[in-house]
């Protein structure tokens, strides 16, 4: 790629990620889902073009997507007052599907709340990439019988310290939903990781 043209694309993914981080962290500042999703979607584009995951910038181009996703996850479990973060929660549930149900018969009655579709297709998507981050950084995580009960300690820890936190409800549904978008995500994308993963350690050698 020719410097100008790289160098305009550096201004540009500079440009975006300050501006995303300054409104996620302004107080009282909403950004809705589908804006972050473009600012994901801007913010790897953009990457992806300066360090494109070629055996040379593998480790970069992984490194800062990784970064840049555990950024996200942990404004969004904690302190995203576009999911009411800066409210206090004191709502726990501990019988499994209990949500879920309410949810599924909310659709039979053709009524589903914006909310709920938010919450289970969130809590789906919360840790789906680290089916791909984790085995493509970590080789042990290839193996799924690592990988459960990695994701199992590191969900719960989440839900345990949102409700210590006063910032989001305990509930055994959302670690459901979050265990079966990480666990999708792993055997889906398993090849892909595998496949950097053996470009990483080559890198190294």
């Amino acid at each position: 790629m020719r410097k100008p043209i790289r160098a305009v694309i550096f201004v540009l993914w500079l440009v975006v990620t300050g501006y995303n981080l300054y409104i996620e962290l302004k107080p009282h500042c909403v950004v809705e889902v589908p804006e972050k999703l473009l600012f994901a979607a801007a913010f790897v584009i953009l990457w992806t073009l300066l360090y494109p995951p070629t055996k040379q910038h593998m480790k970069k181009w992984l490194a800062v997507l990784f970064l840049y996703y555990i950024w996200m996850l942990l404004n969004l479990l904690f302190f995203d007052a576009a999911f009411g973060r800066e409210q206090i929660h004191y709502g726990i549930n501990l019988k499994p599907f209990y949500t879920i149900r309410n949810y599924l018969r909310a659709y039979q009655r053709g009524y589903i709340p914006e909310i709920a579709m938010i919450n289970v297709l969130g809590n789906l998507a919360a840790f789906a990439p680290m089916g791909f981050f984790l085995p493509s950084v970590c080789r042990m995580m290839g193996n799924l019988f690592l990988y459960f009960p990695t994701m199992f300690a590191m969900i719960s820890t989440v839900e345990v310290s949102q409700v210590l936190m006063n910032c989001g409800s305990g509930d055994v549904d959302d670690l459901i939903l979050n265990m079966a978008g990480a666990l999708l995500s792993w055997l889906i994308l398993w090849p892909v990781s595998r496949w950097i993963n053996n470009r990483l350690r080559g890198a190294r050698i």
